[in-house]
């Protein structure tokens, strides 16, 4: 009877010495099960701002936990409520509680697509386009676009601040600070300047800075880029000959209205270092961001004795060309017949549809 107590009484502690044991790696377990729980509800992108406490985040986050208890332990054993970096993460539904935590504790961001595209046609606008999709607002962009000494270091000017800026579709992160930005289209700029595309420049007597400009302007007159190359050529041999360029794109930007369609007598009159119907040589800087396709075409102009062109009659978006002031007045009055008769048929066809 006394081994038959003595044998329960081992049973019991051995019992007991499993179930002490058997404690940590429930505890593990739980522990493992919450930090691996899948606990996304619906992919979303959850933007934190500098001075964002734990109470914060988790009123942005609670809608889209299908657990905020687990999420909440967790959160609390990786002390993430005392290390919340700012940033822009993107949370899909495989995200884990411990993927999620981890991520905004040590900051590991989801970079966006930055697309700059398009005619950004003054620093103001390319500042509010930048404030609209990053961290930073307009007004610190502008300030930075502005701050000429801290352009000096990166070789310009805020008159040349758009030529560093080749519209494209860039990767950056939300919180990147405006002089990051800038710093980044930098070497996107150097990048771009081969040494090949330097010594075309330099071949036709110009500078980067003066081949931005031009292609600038090569731009503002044309969305057809196998033009570039000739529309190129008319505006350089205006400059070789002395005379002004007559760019209508400069006089619309003198103007500061993007509206207008067609550039009148009145508009220019307008008194600006941009306004090339009233200055010799190349603006002060470019008219809006040069494309890679126009400082290309530049680059690559064809060699012509061409001096003036104008829009096609055929409203395609090319133009013709023309070699002096007769064919010019021949070319532009076949343009403005074309465009008399176009209004009268929209005119025609309003008043029947009317009718």
């Amino acid at each position: 009877m006394a081994k038959k107590s003595k044998k329960g009484r081992v049973l019991r502690w051995l019992l007991l010495v499993a179930v002490i044991l058997a404690i940590p790696a429930v505890i593990g377990l739980c522990r493992f099960l919450q930090q691996n729980k899948k606990n996304i509800v619906h992919k979303t992108v959850l933007y934190i701002r500098p001075g964002t406490d734990f109470s914060s985040l988790m009123d942005s986050l609670e809608r889209n936990l299908a657990d905020i208890g687990s999420f909440v332990k967790v959160a609390n054993r990786e002390q993430l409520p005392s290390h919340i970096h700012p940033g822009r993460y993107v949370l899909d539904s495989m995200a884990t509680n411990i993927q999620v935590v981890r991520n905004i504790k040590y900051g590991y961001q989801s970079p966006l697509m930055l697309p700059l595209s398009g005619r950004i046609r003054h620093a103001k606008n390319l500042a509010a386009r930048l404030g609209r999709r990053m961290m930073a607002d307009s007004a610190s962009f502008m300030e930075v676009f502005t701050d000429n000494d801290y352009l000096a270091t990166l070789g310009t000017d805020t008159a040349n601040v758009l030529s560093l800026v080749l519209p494209d579709s860039y990767e950056f992160y939300w919180t990147a600070t405006p002089k990051e930005f800038l710093e980044r289209m930098k070497k996107e700029y150097d990048k771009f300047w081969t040494e090949e595309r330097k010594q075309k420049a330099a071949r036709a007597g110009l500078s980067q800075k003066d081949v931005s400009i031009l292609a600038s302007i090569v731009y503002g007159e044309s969305n057809h880029v196998p033009e570039y190359p000739k529309i190129a050529s008319v505006y350089h041999n205006r400059l070789k000959k002395g005379w002004k360029l007559c760019a209508d794109p400069t006089v619309i930007y003198a103007t500061g209205d993007f509206t207008i369609t067609r550039v009148l007598k009145r508009h220019l009159e307008t008194d600006s270092p941009y306004n090339t119907y009233k200055v010799y040589g190349l603006p002060p800087g470019p008219i809006m961001a040069p494309t890679k396709d126009c400082i290309d075409g530049v680059l690559n102009e064809e060699k012509t004795d061409y001096m003036f062109f104008c829009a096609s009659p055929k409203f395609n978006g090319t133009h013709r060309f023309a070699r002096n002031e007769r064919e010019h007045f021949a070319n532009a009055q076949a343009y403005r017949r074309a465009l008399d008769s176009l209004t009268r048929a929209k005119a025609a066809a309003a008043k029947a549809s009317a009718e």
